[in-house]
Formats: C-alpha cells, structure tokens, sequence
C-alpha cells in the first residue's frame, strides 16, 4: 500500500484582516497561529502590522503554525523622503529578521516614484532591489518575491513589466501572484499565469466582481463598478488557475487575502469569510489516497485492445 498525497498545496491566511483594520483590538501572532491551527489552516502569511517579536514566532510554530512569509507591501520609492526611508528601512529589517528565523520568502511591492510612468521607474527599482534587497537576501537564503498590487508603490502590476523586471533585468526576482489585480485591469489572468507559472512562489486568493452596468454608466475613471471578494464569489475561475499551478508543481501556499467589504463588519464575520473562502478552495484539491499493491498475478490482456 502506498500513499499518495497528490497536489494539495498548504492553505494559509493573510493576518492583516485581522491586525491592521479599525473596529476591534488587533489580533497577536500566537492568537492568529492558534485560531489557524484549531481551524484547519497549515499556517500564516505575516503582514505587515505584525511586530517582528522572536518570541511570538517560536510560540506560532510551536502551536503548529507554519510561517509561510512576510510580508510588506508599502512604497519604498515614496516622495517623501522620511517615508521613503522608513519603508526601506522596514523591508531590509524584514529581510534579516526571516533570515535569522529561517523564514524562507519575502514579499514585497517594487516602488514606484509619483509622478513617474511605470517604466521610467524602472532604473530605480532595479538599483534599489540589485543594490540592498537581494544581497541581503541572498546573504540570509530568502526568497524575494513581488506582487502584482497596484494600489501599493508598485510597477510589476502586468505581465508587460514583468518581463522588464524579471526576464530582462532581475532573473532572482520572483512573483507573488494574486489574479485580483489583474481583473479590473483588463488582463488575461489565465494567459498571464501561464506564461509567469514557474516564477510564482505565493499566491493570493481573492477575487474581483465587476459591475458591468455601472462600468458602462461610470466609465473606467469613475467609482464603485468592481470591488474585491472572497474566492468564486466574483470573475475568476479558480480550477484553472489552481490546475496551472498543478501543472508546474507549484510548491508555495495558498494564502487567503481577506479584502470583501461584505465581510469584514465583525470579527465574526471575518472568521466565517476565511472559513468559507478555505472550504471553496478545498473543493480543487487533492485528497490523498491509499495506492494498493501491485497484484502478484497481472490480469489477462484483452486480444486487440491497446492504448488509444
């Protein structure tokens, strides 16, 4: 008998639904790690808002919590020159304190300068992660990967700046995906995924619905026509994107970033909504299974019939 786990990622929550929102008091790591635990999840996505207390990471292991990451998807590229620094500051804080703790990824928004286009960002970005992130990255065995976020001081948001950043310029740099974003972009998330599938080490599970009447009243400079979702509750088929990153062996997480407005009122609600989001994941994913032995006598051939 054999046992055969088959693709089954681990399922991971982001803690910043329950750590940086107003409305109730923040939740601890060893908080977060123990309701994970008790609940099914294999373990964390450590945001931002989380201090970097070693303590706390011992215990969330010793719960049973995995950590799958840090991360921080702030503008270290900000116009301010404090801010600017202080993010940066943050990150490469970040980038030591999971190479001490045998964290294995980081991930991180690229910058972006205001004022400029995407790729008059470029030189800067590349300095900034050749120069200080990567060697201290390298230095600490961690993984850095960027996400696709928009909203966060970030260029690497399609595909087109993808190939800029990782096939042209930074070949160490990997992708945090989260096919969200590139919804109400208009970009082909599957298409995207395809071509990007082997250079993805986290995903982001979420979704986007889009409000096509109101789109077609408000136009895309206006307001209210798409907001984010809990998974298979908005445009993306998540059985593709989940058998694309079967196709690969994707070996990272599944983490869910908890960002629908219709489910963060209570923490009640936020619970349920990760809850919900896990189980609908579920359903795309493998059981394992127990393989029986081969048979000490192999069953007759059928005369003709062979492999189609």
């Amino acid at each position: 008998m054999t046992h055969f786990v088959g693709f089954h990622p681990p399922l991971a929550f982001h803690t910043n639904i329950l750590t940086i929102f107003p409305g109730f008091q923040p939740w601890s790591l060893p908080k977060l790690a123990r309701w994970a635990v008790e609940n099914g999840f294999d373990g964390l996505e450590v945001g931002p808002a989380v201090p970097l207390k070693s303590a706390d990471f011992a215990e969330a292991r010793r719960i049973g919590a995995r950590i799958f990451c840090l991360t921080y998807g702030r503008n270290v590229l900000a116009g301010d020159p404090e801010e600017r620094a202080l993010h940066q500051r943050n990150v490469l804080e970040r980038l030591r304190f999971a190479g001490g703790e045998g964290i294995p990824l980081v991930v991180l928004a690229t910058g972006r300068i205001p004022g400029k286009s995407l790729r008059a960002n470029l030189p800067d970005v590349i300095e900034w992660f050749s120069a200080q992130v990567l060697p201290l990255a390298r230095a600490g065995n961690v993984t850095v990967a960027v996400e696709n976020c928009p909203a966060v001081g970030n260029i690497a948001t399609s595909p087109a700046l993808w190939r800029e950043l990782f096939d042209n310029a930074l070949p160490e740099l990997m992708l945090g995906f989260d096919p969200s974003h590139l919804v109400w972009q208009f970009v082909d998330a599957y298409a995207a995924l395809r071509e990007y599938a082997r250079r993805v080490r986290h995903v982001h599970v979420k979704d986007t619905l889009i409000d096509r009447a109101r789109l077609a009243r408000e136009g895309i400079d206006g307001d209210g026509w798409w907001r984010y979702t809990l998974p298979g509750w908005g445009e993306l088929n998540w059985a593709t994107i989940i058998a694309e990153l079967q196709r690969v062996d994707y070996a990272g997480c599944l983490s869910i970033e908890h960002e629908d407005a219709v489910w963060d009122r209570s923490e009640g609600q936020i619970l349920q909504s990760l809850l919900l989001s896990k189980r609908y994941l579920e359903q795309f994913l493998a059981d394992p299974v127990e393989v029986p032995a081969v048979e000490t006598v192999a069953p007759e051939k059928v005369a003709g019939v062979r492999p189609i």
